[in-house]
């Protein structure tokens, strides 16, 4: 059996590592599982008035491209039904009484009056999708880990691991949707991100190549660190089409002077 040394020197197996992902795994899970909806009502609200003071909801919808696991989003609109409606790419089967993926419900997407659209693309999975190990069927349940039943559902779950995240489906979607998103939206607002994700990296500057209009907006504490070290040393030229703003999202005090700024960048923006 093969063995590893670790960076303190402890030797580890196989075995060993296997523990240890699930541990991590089951950890992933636990945390992320439940979420305080009104605590998320908020800390969106607020976003999402600014963004569509600036949009047409009558003909657009809002993509949001995530990699948390949680359902902080879902809770969100499912607690405010008659403002938003969501697509998570999930359609219920009413024979089988059960909620599946379909990637094809992003394409047969039919916008509602009066409400705004929400299209919800969760980049490495969510806790409560399960995988049938049987028949690769992704079905919607309640957050659990698969150690339960390991030999007949597994989690969807994946961690950031270079580009292999994107070759098979409900990721390969998502990763498709955001390199499309990129080629022709006009901003970008980047939440806490780091842009570690290879995938989501290349398709950003990939799409800068042919989409001259797009502006990325790096919302975070760390904002102008990320801006200095990943976003300029890619390319001379990305400081232009690239606006950093301090702030902790869902903070009262960075609220208060992230909301106007994230606002004057969309005016400037999308008027033009």
């Amino acid at each position: 059996m093969s063995t590893f040394v670790l960076d303190n020197g402890f030797e580890a197996n196989k075995n060993d590592a296997a523990s240890l992902r699930s541990l991590i795994r089951h950890s992933i899970i636990r945390e992320y599982r439940v979420v305080d909806t009104q605590k998320a009502i908020e800390v969106y609200q607020p976003l999402f008035d600014t963004i569509f003071s600036n949009v047409d909801s009558a003909s657009q919808c809002l993509p949001i491209f995530t990699t948390n696991y949680d359902l902080a989003i879902e809770s969100f609109c499912g607690q405010q039904y008659s403002q938003y409606e969501l697509a998570d790419g999930m359609e219920h089967d009413p024979l089988l009484r059960e909620t599946f993926w379909n990637p094809g419900t992003f394409r047969w997407y039919q916008f509602r009056d009066q409400v705004r659209h929400i299209a919800l693309f969760k980049l490495h999975g969510s806790v409560n999708w399960m995988r049938l190990t049987s028949t690769g069927r992704i079905v919607q349940s309640l957050p659990m880990y698969d150690v339960i039943d390991s030999d007949e559902y597994q989690n969807t779950i994946i961690y950031p691991s270079g580009s292999r995240v994107a070759t098979s489906q409900p990721y390969l979607t998502g990763y498709h949707y955001f390199s499309r998103c990129c080629e022709h939206v006009r901003v970008i607002l980047a939440i806490g991100y780091s842009f570690h994700d290879y995938d989501a990296l290349a398709s950003l500057l990939k799409a800068r190549q042919v989409n001259d209009d797009l502006m990325l907006i790096l919302l975070s504490p760390n904002a102008y660190n990320v801006l200095d070290t990943i976003i300029r040393p890619l390319g001379e030229d990305t400081w232009l089409w690239t606006r950093s703003i301090h702030g902790r999202f869902g903070d009262p005090d960075s609220q208060a002077t992230y909301l106007p700024e994230i606002h004057d960048c969309l005016v400037r923006q999308l008027q033009k």
